[in-house]
């Protein structure tokens, strides 16, 4: 696709609802990501299009399905959208969930400045109003938040009564690598620009996810300030204790780069006591998109883990 191609798609989305049944346009987006689902699928219901969320328009998708025994919500990291969470996606419709997604303001098909956010509770409003317009069968709800995502899951908590049944954590933001000489070009860099050029990491043993990225028409290619100074701001105020709504499991490889998971892990457990810490040898920050064999193992630790929550997936699929 092109850039045009999803401009175009961007403003042609409809207003979210049992109506908005995705366009030829949006069929075509689905096929270039992997997502069109529903081709193979003929039970398979897939609804897009967009919901408000303050001074945005937030992209959302949801894949619902007869027999399903859980609803899942997705909640993607930094730089990501939904195209890019295709693996996660196939895995809970194959587990018979209801799938929901959608792209964080700035991200993906939604509005925003590119990569830009000024406030964390602007990404804690999208995932409420994204679940107050969604309407799911009154199944288990649980959550699957990828990094920035998980930031955004914790900022809900602080601000929101807590739906979900269980939430699984994959690579949580809490301080990002190197925070301190992060901090330091911040100040330094602010008064004389806005952004700085992005880095593309190796941060998954998935050659073809790599290069897929690469050529992705949705990346934004540079580092805004403005998200910088938006995390500082967020951290400042994050107290270090229990946020009252449970416990999560956290999934983390040793080999991320991109958060200071030693620092992140003993935070996210004292937000969320009794959490359970999974570490991958060998995985990278970006889970969502990490080799099948690391996914495999990761994926058997969250059926046994919802399991314990007393939500059974479909564990032949």
């Amino acid at each position: 696709m092109t850039p045009e191609d999803l401009r175009i798609l961007r403003y042609q989305l409809p207003p979210f609802g049992e109506g908005a049944r995705p366009s030829e346009e949006m069929r075509a987006f689905c096929r270039f990501y992997g997502i069109a689902f529903t081709e193979h699928r003929a039970d398979l219901e897939h609804l897009a299009g967009y919901v408000n969320s303050g001074p945005y328009r937030v992209a959302l998708h949801c894949w619902r399905q007869p027999q399903a025994v859980a609803n899942l919500f997705i909640v993607h990291g930094y730089y990501d959208h939904t195209g890019l969470f295709s693996k996660l996606v196939a895995w809970g419709i194959e587990q018979r969930c209801n799938v929901v997604i959608f792209d964080l303001p700035g991200h993906g098909l939604s509005s925003g400045e590119p990569a830009v956010i000024h406030d964390f509770g602007d990404y804690a409003q999208a995932i409420h109003d994204v679940l107050e317009r969604v309407r799911l069968p009154e199944l288990p709800l649980w959550a699957l938040g990828q990094s920035t995502g998980c930031a955004a899951l914790v900022e809900y908590a602080r601000r929101f009564a807590w739906p979900f049944t269980a939430a699984v954590f994959l690579a949580p933001l809490v301080r990002p690598a190197n925070w301190r000489a992060v901090r330091v070009a911040h100040r330094t860099l602010k008064p004389f620009v806005r952004s700085v050029r992005r880095k593309f990491p190796v941060n998954t043993g998935d050659r073809d996810f790599l290069a897929f990225q690469q050529r992705d028409p949705l990346q934004c290619t540079v580092m805004p300030l403005a998200w910088i100074s938006a995390l500082g701001r967020w951290l400042a105020t994050l107290e270090k204790r229990d946020l009252g709504v449970g416990p999560v499991l956290v999934i983390q490889g040793d080999r991320d780069a991109t958060v200071d998971w030693r620092y992140n892990l003993p935070y996210v457990q004292a937000l969320f006591p009794k959490t359970e810490v999974l570490s991958l040898p060998g995985a990278g920050h970006q889970l969502a998109n990490e080799t099948e064999s690391v996914r495999t193992r990761y994926f058997t630790r969250i059926t046994e883990y919802l399991a314990s929550k007393g939500i059974s997936l479909d564990v032949n699929a």
